[in-house]
């Protein structure tokens, strides 16, 4: 199916697949790639060239959506590897049903590493928000 999506002051063409096996996905597709599942729970992939890759800056490749609709963890890639898109944003984020931050792991070329202030590589939170812990990583080798 290709779709019009608005694009800051245009539109761009996408092309999007929805699909019920990943296997049904081409190896070199570039576009939008739709799943849903028996328990209702959905994702929505963006590929370049056969690569998960974040479409837009700040928006995740991979998305996987609670039934509600809500989104329960999303991953940004480059060309196929985990990165950090910016120094704010981790790659990959869950999330609670609340909508609260579960967890976060932050990654530098597909390897665990910390952020760029010193933020552990993996950090989780306890539902009411509490740190409940941190893991250190470089070059994704773990550190004390």
């Amino acid at each position: 199916m290709m779709e019009l999506l608005p694009n800051s002051m245009s539109f761009r063409v996408i092309n999007t697949l929805d699909v019920d096996d990943d296997e049904q996905i081409p190896p070199d597709f570039t576009g939008r790639v739709r799943r849903s599942f028996p328990s209702e729970q959905r994702y929505v992939a963006w590929y370049t060239d056969g690569h998960l890759d974040d479409p837009t800056k700040g928006y995740p490749a991979y998305r996987v959506h609670r039934s509600d609709g809500q989104v329960k963890y999303e991953m940004h890639y480059a060309a196929g590897v985990l990165q950090d898109p910016d120094p704010r944003t981790p790659a990959v984020r869950g999330f609670y049903a609340s909508g609260a931050i579960h967890y976060e792991e932050r990654y530098r070329g597909g390897r665990r590493h910390d952020g760029p202030r010193g933020e552990a590589a993996v950090r989780k939170w306890r539902a009411d928000g509490t740190l409940r812990h941190e893991i250190h990583y470089l070059d994704g080798v773990r550190v004390r």
